[in-house]
């Protein structure tokens, strides 16, 4: 099958992406290289208030990709500023609540990619990739209840799963 390149869906930025681990080699490379990323967004407030966990976070990143570690206060101004979508940017949440946090603070994010909630006690498998606590569970229902497009997809060559 011929792809024609004007009929190929644009990407849209940022990608909004849920991954417990934050920055690592999947986002970094699998993501980061593959879709030439210029800037990964982390948002949370966790490790914007500790000055070593991001100078840590930051240190992840090759020097071609700006990294930058934002509370969610800070994410949601920048966000509904329309300062992530100016360059080919990744939002990366670690957790489904961090997530809804943000859209209630009025910020219009239309689609959700996650890339990976590892096993923690009480969570159930989804996917290999994917393990859900009562709460994630809870926040991503809320989310496509608002008619936000919520998938799985740990890399972006692998096939975008649908959640719910």
């Amino acid at each position: 099958m011929i792809t024609l390149p004007w009929l190929r869906k644009k990407t849209a930025y940022p990608i909004v992406r849920i991954d417990d681990r934050l920055l690592h080699g999947q986002v970094v490379v699998g993501w980061g290289q593959q879709l030439g990323l210029e800037w990964i967004i982390l948002a949370s407030d966790r490790i914007a208030e500790s000055p070593t966990m991001v100078a840590a976070m930051k240190a992840g990143a090759p020097l071609e990709l700006q990294a930058d570690v934002y509370d969610l206060e800070e994410t949601a101004r920048r966000f509904s500023a329309g300062e992530f979508s100016l360059r080919k940017s990744m939002l990366v949440f670690e957790s489904p609540g961090d997530l809804l946090k943000l859209i209630h603070k009025g910020v219009a994010v239309k689609q959700i990619h996650i890339g990976g909630l590892h096993f923690r006690e009480g969570a159930e498998e989804l996917l290999p990739y994917v393990f859900l606590s009562n709460w994630d569970r809870m926040a991503l229902d809320e989310m496509t209840k608002r008619g936000i497009r919520v998938t799985c997809q740990d890399l972006p060559g692998n096939h975008p799963l649908v959640y719910r």
